[in-house]
C-alpha cells in the first residue's frame, strides 16, 4: 500500500487501515452494482420497479457519473499544468551546504566566533530589540574560549 504522507506506524495499524481500505471499496461496489443491476433488469422482473421510477434512478447515476468525470479531468488538468508550470525543478533538494562565510555574515558574526559556536555544545543567545544578536553566553564554556562573547556591530 503506497502512502503519500510516510510515518512510522505499527504493523497492526497498517493491516487495521488496509482492511478499513478494503472493507470501504467492497461496500462501495457492492451498492454500484446493485443499482447497476436494478437498471439493467426488466422493469417487469425488478419488484414493482416502474420505468417512469427507473429513470429518475438512471437520471441520478448519470448525474454522478458525469460529477465524478468533471472532477477527474479537473484533478488531470491540475497535474499536467503543475507538470509543465514546474518542468525541470526538483523541489525536492535541500538547498546545499551553506559556506561558512555567507552563514557568519548572515548572522553578523565573525568566522572565528562561528567556529567557537560550532565547538560549543550549549549556548544562551542575547538579542536586540531588532532582533539581531548582540551578545552570546556559553553555558559551557568551549576550550577555545570561554565567557561571554560580543557581536560585531
Amino acid at each position: 500500500m503506497m502512502m503519500i504522507v510516510k510515518t512510522p506506524r505499527s504493523t497492526l495499524a497498517s493491516v487495521i487501515d488496509g482492511l478499513l481500505t478494503a472493507l470501504a471499496w467492497t461496500a462501495f461496489c457492492f451498492l454500484l452494482a446493485s443499482g447497476v443491476h436494478t437498471l439493467a433488469l426488466d422493469p417487469a422482473h425488478a419488484a414493482g420497479l416502474s420505468a417512469t421510477q427507473a429513470l429518475p434512478n438512471a437520471q441520478t447515476l448519470l448525474a454522478y457519473t458525469l460529477a465524478g468525470a468533471w472532477i477527474g479531468l479537473l484533478l488531470a488538468a491540475w497535474a499536467c499544468y503543475n507538470a509543465v508550470r514546474f518542468s525541470g525543478l526538483d523541489r525536492r533538494k535541500p538547498p546545499g551546504d551553506t559556506l561558512p562565510a555567507a552563514l557568519a555574515d548572515h548572522f553578523g558574526i565573525s568566522l572565528t566566533q562561528l567556529r567557537i559556536l560550532h565547538a560549543s555544545r550549549t549556548i544562551l543567545f542575547h538579542h536586540t530589540d531588532e532582533g539581531r544578536i548582540c551578545m552570546i553566553d556559553f553555558v559551557h564554556s568551549p576550550e577555545v574560549y570561554s565567557g561571554c562573547m560580543q557581536m560585531k556591530q
